[in-house]
This record gives structure tokens, sequence and C-alpha cells, in this order.
């Protein structure tokens, strides 16, 4: 009996340590794991630009999802997106963050309350007092839009205030941002006496060059843009108008444009989009675009991210392994001895003597 104590003891503290480490792996070692195969680019002028971009977060709401899970659900993808927003900060030490909407997942349907509430989570999972020049777009699912939804002005009005309020249009007298707006046909352009001297970012949540239509026109005639960043598809490709190509981007490597020759040259347009960095989206590819700027010369590349799902369906796999091997080892271990005792109270019987 001692032996099987002992026995009993050593399984115990092996499943013990074996959970640790996995929750261990899962919750902190995989996002290490996961910048290891992140690509570098080190900048080699003085007047280089490092952008992070940040796509489709949308932070889960309250109302689609009133399931008593649901608080787990909002706690763990909260978790996940300023876990992965950490590990992309420190590794590529943005000059500028540039959100490209659906910053939350239920704002164009939010009451006031509600809409506070979303704002601080996003303000929590987001904040880093180090980089605070940013560039925030909306989507559809912060102000509506969607399959010709009605946009409110509340609507604009509140993600305006809480979120672009102090947004960056002009970068060291270099680089200016142009937000374009697919759902209102709008875009903003304050300055335009002075938009040669600037390289033209447009930053849009919804593609631009793949639908074509008259704000396309309208922006390429008026914004003339070098380089347009979108999200919205939870994708991430690559288009070049006025070609059909498409690239989907999904390797891990450094893609490099001449953003100058491209236009002057090559008479087209690029357009980068970049993939949702919510891994509650569905898609199995979940990363931040991470893009340098050297003169008019551009390297991007996209920083993946784990795949939450597969790490929480471990802890289910793991969860049912314990339990069977829980139940095959008391099998194992309890029915002998039953048998050796019965073994051993007839051996008793049969030695009484007989008269």
């Amino acid at each position: 009996m001692a032996s099987l104590r002992v026995v009993n003891r050593l399984v115990c503290r092996g499943f013990v340590v074996l959970t640790l480490l996995l929750i261990f792996f899962n919750e902190f070692l995989v996002y290490y794991t996961a910048q290891s195969s992140w690509h570098q680019i080190d900048c080699k002028l003085d007047n280089c630009t490092r952008l992070l971009l940040i796509a489709d977060p949308q932070i889960l709401g309250t109302s689609y999802d009133r399931s008593s899970h649901s608080p787990l659900a909002r706690y763990d993808s909260d978790r996940y997106l300023r876990k992965t927003f950490e590990r992309a900060v420190s590794f590529t030490q943005p000059h500028i963050i540039v959100f490209l909407g659906d910053l939350l997942d239920e704002g164009n349907i939010a009451t006031a309350q509600e809409y506070k509430q979303y704002v601080k989570r996003f303000r929590r999972i987001y904040q880093n007092k180090k980089f605070r020049k940013r560039v925030h777009v909306p989507g559809d699912n912060d102000i509506g839009g969607e399959n010709g939804d009605y946009i409110s002005n509340s609507n604009q009005r509140r993600f305006e205030n809480e979120f672009m309020s102090e947004d960056l249009f002009d970068y060291d007298h270099r680089i200016r941002f142009f937000k374009i707006n697919r759902m209102l046909l709008d875009f903003t352009n304050p300055d335009r006496d002075n938009n040669a001297d600037r390289l033209r970012i447009g930053v849009s949540h919804a593609p631009l060059l793949i639908g074509g239509g008259p704000l396309l026109r309208a922006v390429i005639s008026d914004l003339d843009p070098h380089i347009i960043f979108s999200g919205h598809w939870h994708e991430s490709r690559i288009f070049i108008y006025p070609s059909t190509k498409v690239i989907n981007f999904y390797e891990n490597a450094v893609r490099h444009f001449d953003l100058k020759a491209l236009k002057e040259q090559e008479h087209s347009y690029l357009e980068i989009m970049v993939p949702t960095s919510s891994y509650r989206m569905g898609k199995s590819k979940i990363g931040m675009g991470y893009a340098v700027l050297e003169n008019y010369n551009l390297s991007y590349t996209v920083l993946w991210q784990p795949n939450r799902f597969i790490l929480l369906f471990t802890y289910v796999f793991w969860g049912l392994f314990v339990l069977c091997g829980a139940v095959v080892y008391k099998m194992m271990t309890r029915c002998p001895f039953r048998v050796a005792k019965r073994q051993t109270h007839y051996s008793r019987v049969s030695n009484i003597p007989q008269f």
C-alpha cells in the first residue's frame, strides 16, 4: 500500500507539472515564440519612419453574446490583443501607430454608457505613453455603414471625439496621412496646396483599389497617394492598380517597393491590406502590419501572431487526456487489489479445519 501511495503521488505531481508547463507556454512563452519568426527591418537612413499597422481588433461587446461564458471570452480576447500589441511595439519601436478601423465590435449599436466602457477597454489594451503618435480611421462596426446600413451623426461624432481628436496629419514635414471613409464616400484633404511636397499615405478601413468607382477616381485625382493601407477583409493582400493583380501575402518575408518608381514610371497605385489582429474573427492567420519608409522606399512585412483558438483547444485536449488517464489509472490500480482481497478471504475460509 505504501508503494501505491508513492506511485499515486508521483503521477499526480507529474500531471500538475505538465499542466503548469502547458499554461506557461500558452499564456506567456508562445508570444515570444511567435516573435522569433518576425523579420526586423533595419533603418539605413536618418529619415527612417516605422509604422505599426493594426486592423480590425474588434473589441468584443456585451450585446451580441450574452452567454454565461461571455465575460471570460471578453477577458481572454482583451488579454490576447494586449499581449500581442506589447510584443509588436517592443519589436518595432514605431514612430506612428495606425489603426485601420473596426476598433470596436459593437460601436455602431452601443449605448452611451456601453461606448464609454468599450473605449476604456480599448485604451487599456493599447495604452503606451512612449508611443503617442497615432492615426485612427472608423470602420463599419465603429459607426455603421456595412451593407448600406444607416450611419448616424452621433456615431460619427463620438468616434471622432474619442479617437481622432489628437490624430497625426503631418509627420516630420515629410509624410502626410489622408483618412478615407469608403462608407461615407469621403476623405480628408485640408491642405491640398502643399500635398506635392509630401509622401502621401491613404488610410482606409475598406479596400479602395479593388472596388473602383467615383471615390477611387476622386482619391487618385485629389490625393494621388503613394501608398494606401486598409483592412476590413481580415486578409493579408497586396493590390496594384490599374492592373487586376492581387497578391496573397502570407509568408514570413519582407516585401520592398519603390513608391516613386511605381507611381512615376509604372503609373500604378499600391494598396496593402493588413490582416485582422484578433483571433475572434475566425481566421487562421492573424497579424499586424509593419512598414518602414525611407524616402520613397517602402519595406513591409506582417508580424504573425499565434492562433489562440489552437491554444485553447490544447486545454480541452489536455483536460480530456487527464480525465481519461485518471479513470484508467484508477481501474488499473484498484481492481487487482480487490481480486487479491477476495482470494485472501477464500484462502482463509478454505483453511478452516473440517470436522
